[in-house]
């Protein structure tokens, strides 16, 4: 990954660290021939006929429509809250998203400022379905892990269970000596929303752990385009069963009293077209973590990453 410009490390007028764009990479003509060809073709065909013979396939899928229909209707995208500069600047004051921020090692006054500023460690996936490992190695470099002993990104990190047992493969290996990685799985279906709360309280207060979040973004952006588009056979299938990975960065308690149980939570997404991190309800996003991934048939989940000194 291009380091960020460190004279241009924080975007003062939006409240965002300069985290670097990545470079075009073309798609390659076999995958566009699958993904505009072949695809279109046969996933009708496809979803059809799960949606005639798997009652438990139609139920689901019933129930994400009705989570990203609902979603459509109330964008957390057009919410006051998403990207405003006000939460953000708290953001980075918090030691959980500071994390994220390689300080500067000569910090003295008579140093020059280029010296001075801090490197973000965070990054943005090269490539669409890079997100899993975009967001490894955003969590292994925030706790230490040298970057140029973690891989370059790329795709399969898809599931929650393969991203665990990879990012510790990751971290064995890497340079880092006198630690070791251990990782836990919270399932949005296995645990209360008080419990999914406390959890992720929990995991941001200790310096040690790193939250990886895998949710369904369209429960929170909905489908992102009116019309006939969401019927689209790709665009349909992306949009509702379709899972995400991205750090989360912080928790922001709200002022409104009435919503103490339910502050926002800071995620930075891994797709540069999000314009980095944002802000959503918490109770938004346990809905977008309970949301079932149609190919394992188990609910989304948020992963604590916890180094431990060996």
């Amino acid at each position: 990954m291009n380091k960020a410009t460190p004279s241009t490390m924080m975007d003062d007028n939006k409240g965002q660290l300069a985290v670097a764009l990545p470079s075009h990479q073309p798609m390659p003509l076999l995958t566009k021939l699958l993904f505009y060809g072949v695809l279109p073709i046969a996933l009708p065909v496809v979803v059809s006929y799960k949606m005639l013979t798997d009652k438990s396939y139609r139920l689901t899928t019933t129930s994400l429509f009705s989570l990203v229909n609902g979603a459509t209707k109330k964008p957390c995208t057009d919410e006051w809250y998403f990207q405003d500069v006000g939460l953000l600047h708290k953001l980075w004051s918090l030691p959980s998203a500071a994390a994220y921020i390689q300080k500067s090692a000569d910090t003295s006054p008579d140093s020059s400022s280029s010296d001075n500023d801090d490197t973000p460690l965070l990054e943005y996936q090269v490539r669409e379905g890079y997100c899993g490992s975009a967001t490894q190695r955003c969590i292994l470099k925030s706790l230490g892990y040298p970057a140029n002993s973690i891989p370059d990104q790329k795709g399969g990190e898809s599931k929650p269970d393969l991203w665990c047992e990879h990012v510790k493969q990751i971290a064995k290996e890497s340079t880092h000596d006198g630690d070791e990685i251990e990782t836990t799985i919270v399932r949005g279906s296995d645990v209360t929303y008080e419990e999914f709360l406390s959890t992720l309280r929990q995991g941001l207060d200790n310096p040690n752990c790193r939250i990886c979040c895998n949710y369904l973004r369209s429960a929170l952006t909905g489908f992102e385009l009116s019309g006939l588009w969401k019927f689209h056979p790709l665009f349909f299938v992306i949009k509702l069963y379709g899972g995400h990975f991205s750090p989360i960065l912080g928790m922001i308690e709200q002022d409104d009293k009435e919503e103490k149980d339910n502050p926002f939570i800071a995620i930075f997404d891994t797709n540069h077209k999000y314009n980095g991190a944002y802000f959503v309800p918490c109770r938004r996003l346990y809905d977008a973590v309970s949301s079932i991934d149609v190919g394992s048939k188990k609910s989304r989940a948020i992963i604590l990453v916890e180094k431990k000194s060996v």
